[in-house]
């Protein structure tokens, strides 16, 4: 067979697909939602098509406010890649985000409020895979990230300096960090390699492996100052007492694996969300017994990722998701 010298231009259809300017308004899929003491609403989201992987946060006054303008496509701050976590840090005039290309950004928003607009204070990528969790060791000073590489970082937010860095505290992605009510110094994390993990900051090492689950951890948080409840890909819901490390509870099966849990900050109330669009909220009593109190299956039409309990009316419970949507959840308890 002769070889054709002949070229060949490229079909219409790519073409096409490299002049196409008509997708730049990308989907939102809502990752995170976090409510601000006084006046603020953070939302962070993943915005992603074929042809564009990127992520923005919006920052509301209020929940009214969120659930009007949620859809615009102008984001409050925009950026390069998605964003898993993220959350307030003093006021509702500055937020740290956690980036899925390793990078932890502290954004902050100017006092002209005719022209209110955010600006990156500083970014550090220290991390070296997605960055999927934050919580505060101490307000405005401390915070603790981790993320798919395994590593736990603990941030000086002022000079936005690593001041422990716990490589490889897990050989697989940490997806959940909690610290200890009433602590600035004890953590708990989370991962995918199955293992639950006590920290300490004023030391180098881990203070306990509470425990090995038979399938990874999804997320966890803490119940009191002796209890933490988790969630593992297997859809159960299990809880674990730090005096008592070597035994544990399972409370509940989901059909699905475990997303996010939320504690209420009074109640002995946790919100679940699983990979899907179900909404759960069980009562935990002080013998470790599991009673469902709510559950919504028709709110949201696509997975269910974020979960806040409202701070005004600690009977009502706020959601976000995939679908672009924000929720209100009103329950009635004795």
């Amino acid at each position: 067979m002769e070889n054709s010298n002949k070229i060949i231009p490229p079909h219409l259809n790519a073409e096409i697909y490299r002049s196409d300017t008509s997708s730049a308004n990308t989907i939102s899929y809502l990752d995170y939602l976090y409510l601000h003491p006084k006046d603020g609403v953070l939302i962070g989201c993943s915005e992603l098509t074929g042809r564009y992987w990127n992520g923005g946060a919006n920052i509301y006054k209020s929940l009214d406010e969120s659930q009007k303008k949620h859809n615009e496509a102008k984001m409050t701050i925009n950026l390069a890649s998605g964003t898993a976590d993220g959350c307030f840090i003093g006021n509702a005039s500055k937020v740290l985000l956690c980036e899925d290309n390793g990078t932890v950004s502290v954004w902050s928003a100017s006092k002209d409020e005719a022209w209110k607009q955010w600006t990156e204070d500083v970014s550090v990528a220290e991390h070296d895979d997605a960055v999927l969790t934050v919580d505060c060791l101490q307000s405005e000073k401390e915070y603790v990230t981790a993320g798919a590489d395994g590593n736990i970082k603990v941030w000086d937010i002022h000079e936005m300096l690593c001041i422990r860095n716990y490589l490889t505290a897990h050989s697989l992605a940490v997806y959940g960090v909690s610290v200890k009510p009433n602590s600035t110094t004890t953590f708990a994390t989370g991962s995918t390699d199955e293992y639950i993990t006590l920290w300490d900051d004023n030391i180098s090492n881990p203070a306990l492996n509470l425990a090995k689950n038979n399938c990874g951890i999804r997320c966890l948080q803490w119940l009191d100052e002796n209890r933490i409840i988790f969630g593992d890909e297997g859809g159960v819901l299990s809880l674990i007492d730090i005096r008592i490390p070597e035994d544990f509870t399972k409370l509940t099966e989901f059909p699905a694996a475990i997303h996010k849990i939320k504690v209420h900050p009074e109640e002995n109330k946790v919100a679940i969300c699983c990979d899907n669009k179900i909404v759960t909220v069980c009562e935990v009593n002080a013998c470790n017994e599991v009673k469902g109190i709510y559950h919504d299956r028709h709110m949201h039409n696509n997975y269910v990722r974020g979960l806040a309990w409202d701070l005004a009316d600690s009977k009502t419970l706020h959601t976000s998701g995939w679908d672009g949507e924000i929720k209100t959840h009103h329950m009635v308890w004795d």
